[in-house]
């Protein structure tokens, strides 16, 4: 009886140990919210499974730093991030690559305020803007490029002016009808792939390129790796990327 019990304790401990060790092998893939919808679709359609983490720049910082959860792969428009992450040796140059950018907007809820596009900017229409702030993001940097422009007049509406933190807040202003305006990247206004509201699509050459980083923390992985190229690389991802407001880095 004694001899049994042994037995299965081994192994029930060998089961735990194993399931501990593939635990251990899972990729994760820790993203900004921004890019839920396409990720979780490029996770749906992988031959190569992984786990996903979602939480704003910051946080994943934080939770990689402090050892607090597991990043196999982090996406993010953070470019700060992946700097530090190369200092503190958790990543290396060649696991630093772009893969889409998000194109700026000016969205209103209203869904005719811009039908005839830049009129209702020309025509000094808007009763109300949600700006983030530049100092913290490169939304925030890249809508403070355009707002600086002479051709974009705000000194009617200084007093209503309201400076966000980040683009989801510069969101959830609009969107609950306290703001009229407000700008983001167009991922944020995406719903089945259909866009919601109207919104005037601020031209390229007018700031900066919001690029997304695909940033490997596990390069000696060969799991995480060709999770990696996938998302780098597959045409199908991309596709769900488009799909959701993103769009192609220029060749």
């Amino acid at each position: 009886m004694r001899k049994k019990f042994i037995q299965l304790v081994t192994v029930v401990s060998t089961l735990f140990t194993f399931e501990q060790a593939q635990a251990s092998s899972d990729v994760v893939v820790c993203a900004v919210p921004q890019v839920y919808s396409a990720l979780e679709s490029a996770k749906d359609e992988a031959s190569d499974k992984f786990e996903t983490y979602y939480a704003p720049a910051e946080d994943l910082t934080s939770r990689i730093a402090n050892n607090s959860g597991k990043c196999s792969i982090v996406v993010s428009s953070d470019e700060k991030m992946a700097i530090l992450m190369l200092r503190a040796e958790k990543t290396t140059q060649e696991g630093i690559k772009p893969f889409v950018k998000a194109p700026l907007i000016l969205w209103s809820k209203d869904e005719y305020l811009f039908k005839n596009d830049i009129n209702a900017i020309k025509d000094k229409k808007l009763q109300s803007l949600a700006l983030p702030k530049a100092s913290l993001t490169p939304v925030g940097f890249a809508a403070s490029q355009i707002v600086k422009k002479k051709n974009f007049p705000t000194d009617y509406i200084k007093y209503k002016i309201f400076r966000t933190e980040h683009e989801y807040q510069a969101y959830a202003m609009v969107n609950s009808g306290n703001v009229q305006t407000g700008f983001m990247t167009k991922p944020l206004i995406m719903k089945d792939g259909k866009a919601t509201g109207s919104y005037w699509f601020v031209p390229h050459e007018y700031y900066d390129p919001i690029k997304y980083y695909l940033i490997n923390t596990n390069a000696n992985s060969f799991r995480t790796k060709k999770v990696y190229n996938y998302l780098l690389n597959d045409s199908n991802v991309l596709q769900n990327f488009v799909k959701a407001g993103f769009e192609q880095l220029d060749k």
